[in-house]
């Protein structure tokens, strides 16, 4: 009984394999004009999206405006074993297809003719992984799936005709889940049964941050823009929900049923610092050709450990190391107008993931990436506008060079799609 215990103990702590989130989780798409030019945008944000590229670029603007639309995302990864021992090369499978939908509000106005108000609600990070229940790796993740909504409200003060700043809270609502199955050692068989499945879901959990911004003109021709936006801790109260998996001998049943809690639904606790963000952009305006490049940085050594508590379960309690570090994301893009009407858009970037090779796994399968995106932008009346973006990110090919913690070793490729609108309103 002791053995089996401790087994059971040892299997279980896969509540604890780790949310791990990777700029695979962050998410821009909170503008179609601004994806379609690459993220791009910071040194433009001359429309109610600048609420997230850049609000101090609110100042600049007249009016009130209101703007919203839906990205619809896409994710495809196939893994295959290699040289390692499990789940060796000869083992291949695709994850489940899924689409994701992250929308966005934004609503500007101005005070007066030095102050501007801005409001957003959009999904800074989200996405999720899909593995089918005969997945190899089904011990370490079987589904995970991750929603934050930032309430962002913001003020931009012009002070001159050619500089503003801009200050606002981010304030996240966020839930999570994840399911894997839990394994043991059928003592029968000495092979590894799959005994049950848990599922672990968190009530909406909040977190509070804020952001600086900066915009300037110097010229006509040319402008530039920086933004910060803070680190938001959110911690999680959650319930976790286990089921059986008979495994065809009674008295092994017997003795799992006996030491895990399917009976009950115990309280589990969580938290998750997201990352700060720091933007550079640079735009350069020439005739009909608008030219943009931004920088990005992401803070993601917040995010070290994942610690996983199960109230009255310390044995199925654990902390899963992760030792992310800082990535940066490279963002090129063009706004070609050919008439009064119509724009064309055209972008490109590079993505650094900042997930070490010993995280890497089928929770989150990131990789370096690079991303190509086309739009255009389209006046339908002088008050009203419609914007169109298309991303497609095609990651690197990663592999886990035989250092996966949970000794799971193979290669990941993965594609994202990305395809958006925004529809804008002048009041």
């Amino acid at each position: 009984m002791r053995n089996a215990k401790l087994i059971l103990a040892a299997g279980v702590i896969m509540l604890a394999p780790a949310l791990v989130f990777g700029n695979g989780f962050a998410l821009f798409e909170h503008g179609a004009r601004g994806v379609a030019l690459g993220g791009a945008f910071c040194a433009i944000a001359d429309d109610a999206t600048a609420n997230y590229y850049n609000p101090a670029g609110l100042a600049f603007q007249d009016g009130m405006q209101a703007a919203s639309g839906a990205f619809l995302i896409t994710e495809s990864a196939i893994f295959h074993g290699d040289k390692y021992p499990y789940p060796g090369p000869d083992y291949r499978t695709e994850m489940e297809q899924q689409i994701f939908y992250p929308f966005h509000l934004h609503l500007t106005g101005k005070l007066n003719d030095s102050v501007a108000w801005g409001l957003a609600i959009y999904s800074p990070f989200g996405l999720g992984t899909w593995w089918g229940d005969d997945f190899a790796g089904r011990f370490i993740t079987k589904r995970i799936d991750l929603r934050v909504f930032n309430i962002n409200p913001n003020v931009a003060f012009k002070v001159s005709d050619k500089v503003s700043f801009g200050v606002g809270l981010d304030y996240f609502l966020s839930d999570v889940s994840l399911t894997k199955s839990i394994p043991s050692i059928n003592p029968f068989t000495q092979r590894v049964a799959e005994i049950g499945q848990v599922h672990m879901y968190s009530d909406i959990s909040d977190g509070i941050g804020f952001n600086l911004a900066f915009m300037a003109k110097p010229t006509e021709a040319f402008s530039v823009g920086a933004s910060y936006r803070s680190r938001v801790k959110v911690k999680y109260d959650a319930k976790a929900s286990f089921v059986q998996i008979p495994t065809g001998y009674a008295d092994f049943d017997a003795i799992v049923s006996s030491l895990l809690p399917f009976s009950i639904n115990p309280k589990g606790q969580t938290e998750v610092n997201f990352p700060a963000e720091y933007r550079i952009g640079f735009g350069l305006h020439t005739g009909a050709l608008t030219t943009s490049v931004d920088v990005v940085r992401m803070d993601w050594d917040s995010f070290q450990e994942l610690p996983i508590t199960i109230v009255g379960y310390p044995a199925l309690s654990s902390a899963k190391v992760q030792h992310f570090k800082d990535a940066y994301t490279y963002r090129l893009g063009f706004e070609w107008r050919t008439s009064k009407q119509w724009s064309w858009l055209f972008g490109a970037l590079y993505d650094m993931t900042p997930q070490p090779i010993e995280a890497f796994g089928p929770l989150l399968p990131d990789a370096n990436r690079w991303g190509a995106s086309i739009g255009f932008s389209y006046d339908i009346t002088e008050r009203m506008r419609f914007d169109l973006g298309y991303l497609h990110l095609r990651f690197e090919d990663r592999g886990t060079n035989g250092q996966d913690s949970d000794n799971f070793n193979g290669h990941y490729k993965t594609t994202a799609r990305l395809l958006g609108f925004t529809l804008g309103y002048k009041l």
